[in-house]
């Protein structure tokens, strides 16, 4: 003979559901949120690595060889900043010559990242290294915008292409060599793949939204009282709309990886490691929720105070964009950090392993058992706090 708390369980689950799916719009805005959020960040980011836009004012005069040829190294090194390709045989770089009156109105419009200005001897210099004769070194002067994000990244590689064009032209060989190696066999993610962790993990904190309108919308009716006197305990009931948040969010999870997939992203790592830590998430996002719930009294409160909260969980588990760290102690060698104490920041750290660098279980098991144990907090002062603010009458 079955439990008696088991046929309460699933008549209270099969209302919720009920619940949850017959409030199509909040349902479907769940749904439908990240993987519009996918859709638009490729639109934006493409299929491509980063280009850095490069002006070049090329003021080089020239030089002429004890043959009688000239040589013009300034407009070869134009041409070598032309070809460079990123590893996956993608233009870097989009070079254009100006003039030298165009470089500030270029660079606070931010049309170009950097700006590069090649000296007069440029070609002189070379050529006098070249043939063992006395120079004057001269300077390849590079000018960018430091608010802008891209100016360094733009710099790096327009520097290196200069050292490496000029060690070449010169017949210079350097003394060291860099052999820059990656921490994976993967090829070099580009922009709109670094966030699909992110955005995955967008698609379940809309949970929030589902699951504490489950809990509010109770109290809202006062079925609680009512389900009360049934014998029913606080756990079975948030059992009961976990299960079904549960459910809702891999179904979000599902749509927003297939979206993803279907305008071309790969992942490295496993698809069932993806769903459990989907499904951890889940559970973290409901009992997040439990919390929210327990300080807002109606629906009204939900979509409008309920928005910071979400907000948090958005902006500083650092999916969309990284976040300097806060230390506040340090657990052996290891520093725990303000923003870990947000279940979703251990989440997009777990999930960027395993679908940027194949991670398995063991690899992200610090972040998996950090959700356990915030999930397991988040659940207990919720619970107490929802129990002794919106149902007094239990003990």
């Amino acid at each position: 003979m079955s439990h008696p708390a088991f046929p309460r369980f699933l008549s209270l689950f099969r209302k919720e559901m009920l619940e949850t799916f017959r409030d199509w719009k909040m349902l479907s805005m769940t749904l439908t949120f990240a993987p519009f959020f996918v859709l638009l960040m490729y639109a934006y980011l493409g299929h491509t690595t980063p280009t850095y836009q490069i002006a070049v004012v090329n003021q080089d005069m020239g030089a002429t060889t004890e043959t009688g040829e000239v040589v013009r190294f300034g407009r070869e090194l134009v041409g070598i900043l032309r070809e460079v390709r990123s590893p996956d045989g993608d233009t870097t770089l989009r070079v254009r010559e100006v003039g030298p009156e165009d470089v500030e109105g270029l660079l606070q419009s931010r049309r170009v990242d950097l700006a590069i200005f090649v000296p007069e001897g440029f070609s002189q210099a070379i050529l006098a290294h070249r043939e063992g004769g006395d120079f004057d070194p001269v300077s390849v002067r590079s000018r960018g915008d430091p608010a802008n994000p891209d100016y360094l990244l733009a710099a790096v590689w327009a520097d290196m292409t200069t050292l490496e064009y000029v060690e070449y032209a010169s017949g210079l060989r350097s003394p060291a060599l860099l052999a820059p190696e990656t921490v994976s066999q993967a090829t070099s993610l580009t922009e709109f793949e670094l966030y699909v962790p992110g955005l995955l993990i967008l698609a379940l904190m809309m949970l929030m939204f589902t699951a504490a309108g489950a809990l509010i919308r109770e109290k809202d009716k006062g079925t609680l009282i009512r389900l009360r006197l049934s014998n029913l305990t606080v756990f079975e009931w948030l059992g009961a709309v976990t299960t079904t948040q549960l459910i809702v969010g891999t179904l979000a999870l599902a749509l927003t990886y297939l979206t993803a997939m279907a305008i071309g992203y790969r992942a490295q790592g496993s698809i069932l490691i993806l769903f459990f830590v989907g499904a951890l998430t889940s559970l973290s996002i409901m009992a997040f929720s439990v919390l929210v719930a327990a300080f807002l009294r109606t629906v009204f409160d939900l979509v409008t105070v309920g928005c910071f909260p979400f907000f948090i969980l958005m902006f500083f588990s650092g999916g969309m964009f990284p976040l300097p760290g806060v230390p506040l102690f340090h657990w052996g060698d290891r520093a725990i950090e303000l923003n870990e104490i947000l279940p979703t920041t251990h989440a997009i750290a777990a999930l960027n392993r395993v679908l940027s660098y194949d991670a398995g279980l063991g690899d992200i098991a610090y972040e998996l058992c950090a959700m356990m144990v915030l999930t397991v907090t988040f659940y207990a002062l919720g619970t107490w706090i929802f129990t002794r603010r919106h149902m007094p009458a239990v003990g």
